[in-house]
C-alpha cells in the first residue's frame, strides 16, 4: 500500500527503538502479591520473566526455575503452583511468545478483507510486536533457544499466515511466484527491519513505515491501478 494506508502505529518506530525498550538483562523486583483468585495474573508474569531470561542467556541451562522466580519478584515455591519444573515454564513461555505474536498478527490481518491492506497491517504489526516486547522477539527470531516439549509448529502457523496473505495478493496481482518464496523474502526483509533498528539504534534509520513501504514497492505487492 502507500504511505497514506500505514498506521500512526509504526510512522515513528524507529525513533521508538533507537530509544529502547525494557532490556533482558534488568534485575527483577519484588512485587506485590495478587489477590487470592488473580493466579493467572502471576502464571503470565512467570512466562514473561522466563522469556526475558531467555533472551539474555540464549541457553536453557543457565536459567534455574529459582532466577525465574527471581526475575519475576516471587518465590520458588509459588512458580511449583503453576509448573511442575523449569523445562516445563520454558516450554510454555516460548509457546506463549509464538501465541502472543501470532495473536498480533491475526488481529491486524481480520481488520480488513482487502489482503493488500491486511498485508500492510500486519506488517506494522509485526513491527509493533518487536518494538513492545524486544525480549519475546529476541527469543522467536535474534536469539533463538530450543526449549524441549515446546512445539514446533506454532511458529510455523504464523508463517502460514503470512503464505495465505501473499497467495491472495498474487492471485490479484495474476503473479505466478511462489507465495512461500515471496513470504520469506518478506518475512527475512522486515527481520532485518526491527533487529537492525533494534540492535544498532544510535544509527540514523528511517522510520519503518518508510522502509515498509519500500518493501511492498521492492516485492510488487501493491493492488493493482
Amino acid at each position: 500500500m502507500d504511505t497514506a494506508t500505514t498506521t500512526d502505529a509504526t510512522a515513528g518506530a524507529t525513533s521508538d527503538l533507537r530509544s529502547g525498550s525494557r532490556s533482558g538483562s534488568e534485575s527483577g523486583s519484588a512485587r506485590q502479591r495478587y489477590p487470592r483468585g488473580q493466579g493467572d495474573r502471576l502464571r503470565q508474569d512467570l512466562l514473561d520473566a522466563a522469556a526475558e531470561l531467555m533472551a539474555t542467556h540464549g541457553d536453557i541451562d543457565a536459567i534455574s526455575l529459582r532466577s525465574v522466580a527471581r526475575r519475576a519478584g516471587v518465590s520458588a515455591t509459588a512458580v511449583y503452583r503453576h509448573f511442575d519444573n523449569h523445562l516445563d515454564l520454558l516450554g510454555e513461555s516460548v509457546e506463549d511468545c509464538w501465541r502472543q505474536f501470532g495473536d498480533s498478527l491475526v488481529e491486524a490481518m481480520q481488520s480488513s478483507s482487502d489482503p493488500f491492506v491486511a498485508f500492510r497491517a500486519a506488517g506494522d504489526a509485526y513491527v509493533r510486536f518487536a518494538m513492545d516486547h524486544p525480549g519475546q522477539y529476541r527469543v522467536l527470531f535474534s536469539n533463538k533457544v530450543v526449549v524441549p516439549f515446546a512445539h514446533p509448529e506454532i511458529g510455523e502457523n504464523s508463517f502460514q499466515l503470512l503464505v495465505d496473505n501473499v497467495s491472495a495478493m498474487l492471485d490479484e496481482l495474476g503473479d505466478d511466484r511462489d507465495p512461500w518464496f515471496v513470504a520469506a523474502q518478506v518475512h527475512t526483509w522486515i527481520h532485518g527491519i526491527v533487529d537492525l533498528c533494534g540492535s544498532h539504534p544510535d544509527m540514523r534509520w528511517p522510520d519503518t513505515s518508510q522502509l515498509l513501504d519500500g518493501l511492498q514497492d521492492a516485492l510488487g505487492l501493491h493492488r493493482p491501478t
